[in-house]
């Protein structure tokens, strides 16, 4: 924080400190010192990509951005596993100077001691805390707020309408134990009725996916938290991964899912929603529009995801801008992390379909038309069944070994109890290691 503020004294020449404490933005330093500042952004999404319309959208924000503060420049770094920001991490590298880290890496992140806590910088700009989704109160690991959010996301069941009518299923399963039922009638030939994606391809660590949008939400329930709030104990019952064993057991065994989709990530499980070679699947809403821009006929539709009891809570997660602490360019990265969570900035993000985090922005026009009916029910969903958890500082060690005991218990048969005792014990070893 000291750094921060003599950065800023050093840039405005004579301007009082007063001043700077007041909210002077770093842009209008290097504006009156004639320097150019470089902020590397390291983030998943691809600025050459077209096809996607996050993608088109974040390349929108960034341009605002630098026309409203030209003495600063953005450089993508594109870091689709999200690999290269937690290596950086931890190797307390001076670069990229902004991650986008989600809320279930944050604690990973947070405990390297190269992020940037910024509650402080809040305080000194007067950033609004109440206009938010979910309130940045509930986004801090360990009593502190390492980013701001962009956006908040939750499980969908994404399905092909097609496959649905043909199997005469007249409306999506809204838990496990339907969705089983539902085996034999959807998975057919090379068509996997409801994929389980238990693969290790597609973000930081193993089975990611799987975490994501399946086991989190069972393990927690529907107040139970998943680890301690230091991120570091398991906090889940032996009872809830007992039911989330058995729960994924009974899927396969009933043909809802097979095994192939234990090789599935995230790429594999859209292309094959793309594809109809899956006919559903627990997936993200901020793939929703993307897999929708590609297929024919209006085929596709989304449901909430399916839960153990009907009703149940779901974990909403997100994104957060977090500011790399070891940057030499802290003060220019959070003029741009401000701006990349305004209001101004999220209502282009939620043209690109994700569900911005600003409360205020879902008062703008485009929240009335028909293109925004999708983000308004995700909203929804959020507010009504999202379930903010705590996350392990080591969230990639878990789902590797999560993935791969459920891997097993599939493919070698070993018993929901022997997982339970397994991801237990291999998680305490992986911990005392960390």
């Amino acid at each position: 924080m000291d750094d921060l503020k003599l950065s800023r004294r050093s840039l405005l020449g004579g301007l009082a400190a007063a001043s700077v404490v007041a909210g002077v933005g770093g842009r209008r330093a290097s504006a009156q010192s004639g320097v150019t500042s470089e902020v590397s952004y390291n983030g998943f999404l691809d600025p050459s990509n077209g096809k996607d319309p996050r993608a088109v959208a974040q390349n929108r924000m960034i341009e605002a951005f630098e026309k409203a503060n030209p003495s600063i420049k953005i450089r993508v770094i594109v870091d689709p596993s999200g690999a290269n920001g937690i290596r950086a991490a931890r190797a307390r590298s001076g670069a990229p100077d902004v991650i986008r880290v989600s809320n279930s890496q944050q604690p990973e992140y947070s405990s390297t001691g190269s992020i940037l806590p910024i509650d402080d910088l809040i305080a000194r700009d007067g950033i609004d805390t109440k206009d938010w989704l979910i309130p940045l109160e509930q986004t801090k690991v360990n009593g502190q707020l390492w980013g701001l959010q962009q956006d908040f996301r939750i499980p969908i069941l994404i399905y092909r309408k097609s496959r649905f009518a043909e199997a005469q299923v007249t409306s999506p399963p809204r838990t496990y134990e339907e969705v089983a039922a539902l085996g034999a009638k959807l998975t057919k030939g090379a068509t996997i009725g409801y994929a389980v994606p238990i693969g290790t391809t597609g973000g930081i660590g193993g089975a990611q996916a799987f975490n994501e949008f399946i086991i989190s939400s069972i393990l927690a329930g529907n107040t139970g938290p998943l680890f301690a709030p230091d991120g570091r104990n398991i906090a889940f019952s032996d009872d809830r991964l007992l039911l989330a064993a058995t729960t994924v057991s009974d899927l396969f065994a009933k043909k809802a899912s097979t095994p192939v989709s234990l090789q599935y990530g995230y790429n594999e499980l859209q292309d094959g929603l793309r594809s109809a070679t899956v006919a559903s699947a627990s997936f993200g809403l901020y793939r929703y529009k993307g897999i929708e821009n590609a297929v024919a006929n209006n085929d596709l539709a989304w449901a909430p995801a399916p839960t153990v009891g009907q009703g149940d809570k779901l974990t909403a997660y997100g994104f957060q801008l977090s500011i790399n602490a070891n940057s030499p360019n802290r003060e220019a990265a959070w003029e741009f992390v401000k701006f990349m969570t305004s209001p101004e900035a999220q209502i282009l993000a939620a043209r690109g379909g994700e569900v911005v985090a600003r409360a205020s922005v879902y008062n703008d026009p485009y929240f009335s038309t028909p293109e925004a009916a999708d983000q308004q029910g995700w909203k929804a969903l959020v507010q009504e069944r999202g379930l903010l958890v705590t996350y392990s500082v080591i969230q990639s060690a878990f789902n590797q070994i999560a993935g791969e005991e459920f891997q097993r218990m599939i493919l070698r048969g070993s018993t929901p109890e022997s997982v339970v005792s397994q991801i237990k014990s291999r998680y305490s070893e992986a911990l005392s290691k960390s």
